[in-house]
């Protein structure tokens, strides 16, 4: 069974041996999670949401509680953003994300007055989360976010968020898995094994797990994968169409596929996106990777079409890239790689060439045929009598 870490979530085990959730607000009642969890114990979507409605102090049936919440309150004005066509028009799993940051802020935040919120405040919350940066940044994304929503309605005159840098400035984001930890992963999957499917099509298609769990064989048109990318499906549809590689064609024909979905579960259901990304951390644990990720795997995938040529605006097709400035980070990288490579190519072509003397040298250390009126004096320990240095081996003792 996966373990599960929700702030406020407890389990409690009855006589019979059944676990039962709750949800543990100081202050309030505590209430029951009667959802269930999908069958390998991770977090089912239908969990997720009775979470959150228990977090939010409102019961399974859907009604919501009589506490009333204070006008132009910061949870007053959260309730209404949540109802927005803005919010709404996120993606469902957008959605939970951002209830999951911003409700576990409200519990101490929700009956402060909006107006009162200030940068120092943000800042302050930011920094308690410093032991966890990618947290205390998301925090500040989802407030600007949210704010910015109240601006634009009006229940603010500015937003108190914007202009709060990040914590982790110093981070490239998800690690970029390397060829050698690619080779691990197959070496521990072989072909015909779930796992090796589903990396081969994080890395022949260049898609999210968000795409990959729904991709099936219905997305295959004309040897070509074509579907919509999940993220900004709602607001900023983006239509991938990318050829179906000959290795990828083979690893699919030898594995026990789903009817809508390639990756599906030991039990032949088709997973969802969080269940994907849990099973999926779990086979990189299997193969003694458990600093890789599945998106990841996208940008390894983006460093291995940069480094083979592509251009920005070939890797903006392929990965769905709205901006070129996305893309000119990896192509600048992968050029960075190949001048140095040149560079040090060159300076091995120039070390190996023959040492050719600038002119004959005769025995008493003067050129041939030279007059010696007893003025010149033979070459010292640098040249030495007999010996005349190159051009080449002046440069490769660092003289020049």
């Amino acid at each position: 069974m996966a373990e599960i870490k929700l702030r406020h979530l407890s389990p409690d085990t009855d006589a019979r041996g059944n676990v039962r959730w709750y949800v543990r607000v100081p202050g309030r009642k505590k209430v029951r999670i009667r959802a269930a969890l999908n069958e390998d114990g991770s977090l089912s979507d239908a969990f997720v949401a009775a979470y959150f409605r228990a977090l939010r102090g409102v019961p399974e049936d859907g009604r919501p509680k009589l506490e009333r919440v204070p006008d132009g309150s910061f949870q007053w004005a959260l309730n209404r953003y949540y109802a927005s066509s803005l919010f709404k028009g996120h993606e469902p799993a957008t959605q939970r994300d951002k209830r999951s940051v911003l409700d576990r802020y409200a519990v101490n935040a929700g009956p402060l007055p909006l107006a009162a919120f200030r940068r120092s405040d943000i800042e302050k919350s930011r920094d308690k989360r410093r032991q966890t940066p990618g947290a205390a940044d998301k925090l500040v994304k989802y407030l600007k976010a949210f704010f910015a929503w109240c601006v634009l309605e009006g229940l603010l005159k500015a937003n108190p968020a914007a202009g709060i840098g990040k914590i982790n400035t110093s981070s490239e984001g998800f690690h970029a898995w390397t060829v050698e930890e690619v080779r691990r992963f197959e070496i521990a999957h072989p072909i015909g094994s779930m796992a090796r499917l589903a990396l081969a099509l994080l890395l022949h298609t260049g898609g999210r797990r968000g795409d990959i769990y729904a991709l099936g064989p219905q997305h295959v048109e004309g040897g070509y994968f074509a579907f919509t990318q999940e993220k900004n499906r709602n607001r900023r549809p983006v239509r991938i169409e990318i050829p179906v590689r000959a290795e990828l064609r083979k690893i699919i024909a030898a594995t026990p596929i789903g009817e809508r979905s390639f990756v599906v579960s030991a039990h032949g259901k088709p997973y969802t996106k969080e269940s994907f990304g849990n099973r999926f951390r779990d086979w990189c644990n299997e193969a003694g990777l458990p600093h890789c990720s599945a998106h990841g795997v996208r940008k390894a995938a983006a460093t291995i079409l940069a480094e083979s040529g592509a251009t920005a605006s070939e890797l903006c097709a392929v990965f769905g890239w709205s901006k070129l400035e996305t893309a000119e980070i990896y192509v600048r990288k992968a050029q960075r790689k190949l001048m140095a490579a040149n560079a040090f190519a060159r300076l091995d072509a120039l070390a190996a060439r023959p040492i050719v003397p600038l002119s004959p040298v005769s025995p008493n250390g003067g050129a041939k045929g030279a007059k010696n009126d007893g003025k010149s004096k033979p070459l010292g320990k640098s040249g030495g009598p007999g010996r005349t240095r190159t051009y080449n081996q002046t440069v490769m003792s660092g003289r020049l």
